[in-house]
């Protein structure tokens, strides 16, 4: 099994380095060889604050139990089935918000702005 190292936030304002696992890309999925990820400054308020249950969610804790970053660039080194715009070798970036396309936002070119029920960090 091939692994790589992940920043993953266990919770508890920490951050720990882990080998894990190297995902199979699926359908329509590319595996970016990563170069460079950020983590921007609503991260790090999130994994020293968020950490903790809200009165919302009082038994699911925001930010905790998973691989942080964001905004990646990199290299495709793998593809999933049906993948037509891209091949192997590719450098690519990848931008962190995915509206979900019907929205007068996104239908503007504003996915960040989406107020749709699809969008996705």
């Amino acid at each position: 099994m091939k692994t790589m190292l992940a920043a993953y936030l266990p919770g508890n304002s920490t951050v720990d380095l882990r080998e894990v696992a190297v995902p199979t890309p699926g359908i329509n999925q590319v595996l970016i060889k990563m170069k460079s990820s950020g983590i921007c400054g609503s991260d790090v308020h999130y994994i020293y604050h968020q950490h903790r249950a809200t009165a919302a969610a009082p038994d699911k804790p925001l930010y905790q139990g998973f691989i942080n970053g964001h905004e990646p660039c990199g290299q495709i080194v793998a593809m999933g089935q049906g993948c037509r715009h891209f091949k192997e070798g590719d450098r690519v970036l990848v931008y962190h918000i995915s509206g979900c396309g019907f929205c007068p936002n996104c239908r503007r070119g504003f996915p960040i702005s989406c107020t749709g029920k699809g969008k996705a960090a």
